[in-house]
């Protein structure tokens, strides 16, 4: 598959996530999740966004306070005004557009989508017989493939973390690493630019969810990334 449709369908798995792929067009792409492709590019926007939604119950405002939105919003008047008109024009273009992609690409296009190439890896351990992860670095530091090859150590409350570690630069996390099996996942375009500057990747233990500021918190191995 071409690079436009593979950006195309992050947009598409970004939006089911979200919830603002609605009806048919939700339907259909819910049939494309047999792809363990399009499965992994959803599962990593979840794992984006997790823990971003508030944990509130929905309650609808009284009348009152929607009025009051319109009117500080000026949208009672909107239709008097042509730049707003055209406005709302484009944007119902724009989605019918959008719609109209994802109602006439066909299921089999995603079988297409490319495998990347392996085109680096590096060993996660403690010495040389003792390796509890391998990471495999696919295309252009576009994705990983992650591998528990030993269990690691976790205490309760507590995940591990991986880093890319750029020269010259701050570490830039790369994810949760998992604690059993294997993992795919698609990296952001921040994740792909540490990563090509990278030289070493490394493991931190962290609270549960990852780190809570954004760098490592107790760095527990590095490992060198050998380029193919």
């Amino acid at each position: 598959m071409k690079s436009a449709n593979r950006e195309l369908l992050d947009r598409l798995a970004a939006e089911y996530v979200l919830g603002t792929l609605r009806d048919r067009a939700r339907r259909r792409f819910e049939r494309w999740l047999l792809s363990p492709q399009v499965g992994a590019i959803v599962k990593a926007w979840e794992e984006r966004l997790a823990g971003l939604e508030p944990q509130l119950v929905p309650v609808a405002p009284p009348a009152a306070v929607w009025h009051g939105i319109e009117e500080k919003l000026e949208l009672r008047r909107m239709h008097r005004r042509p730049a707003a008109r055209w406005l709302a024009i484009a944007a119902s273009l724009a989605f019918f557009v959008m719609a109209g992609v994802l109602l006439t690409w066909q299921p089999g296009e995603v079988s297409t989508l490319p495998i990347l190439a392996r085109t680096a890896e590096s060993s996660l351990q403690a010495d040389p017989q003792t390796i509890y992860w391998r990471v495999a670095i696919l295309g252009d530091n576009q994705e990983l493939d992650l591998h528990v090859q030993n269990v690691h150590d976790l205490p309760a409350g507590k995940s591990h973390e991986l880093w890319a570690l750029p020269e010259g630069g701050a570490p830039v996390s790369l994810g949760l690493l998992p604690h059993t099996g294997d993992h795919h996942r698609v990296l952001t375009p921040a994740q792909q630019a540490a990563l090509a500057g990278s030289k070493q990747i490394a493991v931190s233990l962290e609270p549960e969810g990852g780190s809570p500021n954004g760098t490592p918190t107790e760095v527990l191995f590095a490992a060198p990334v050998s380029r193919a």
